[in-house]
């Protein structure tokens, strides 16, 4: 994964995405702590976030304190895990939006790649 920030203003974007499926050494498909086998991208991020270590998936009531639920909006009940599913869902969307360029080979192919927010070229990948 590599991150995409310029250095002449404070404008960044989500690490580029990677399509590949990763195989184990035998050459079979390898199943991470996520229980899939793809590397970053919106599949296997949409796949984190509802079968991950949050696993929101499994239909219930997160407990939060009082204070995390006044900063979110939330009335007096616990949120349902479907819900903060949904809530993980559209932020995913909202950061997948204003991705520039969405792949490593598609920002190394782009000759006239300047900064959307300030048009320069000062670019950094970390």
């Amino acid at each position: 994964m590599a991150y995409l920030h310029c250095h002449s203003c404070s404008w960044s974007q989500d690490d580029f995405w990677d399509f590949r499926v990763r195989f184990d050494g035998r050459g079979y498909f390898k199943i991470g702590w996520l229980g899939i086998g793809w590397e970053y991208n919106p599949i296997s991020v949409f796949l984190s976030y509802v079968f991950g270590h949050k696993g929101y998936w499994w239909p219930r009531r997160i407990d939060f304190d009082d204070s995390c639920k006044r900063e979110n909006g939330w009335k007096r009940r616990d949120p349902h895990s479907w819900f903060l599913a949904g809530q993980e869902f559209k932020k995913m969307i909202r950061k997948f939006r204003i991705m520039r360029w969405q792949t490593m080979e598609k920002f190394e192919a782009d000759k006239n790649a300047v900064c959307p927010h300030c048009s320069n070229r000062n670019f950094d990948v970390d």
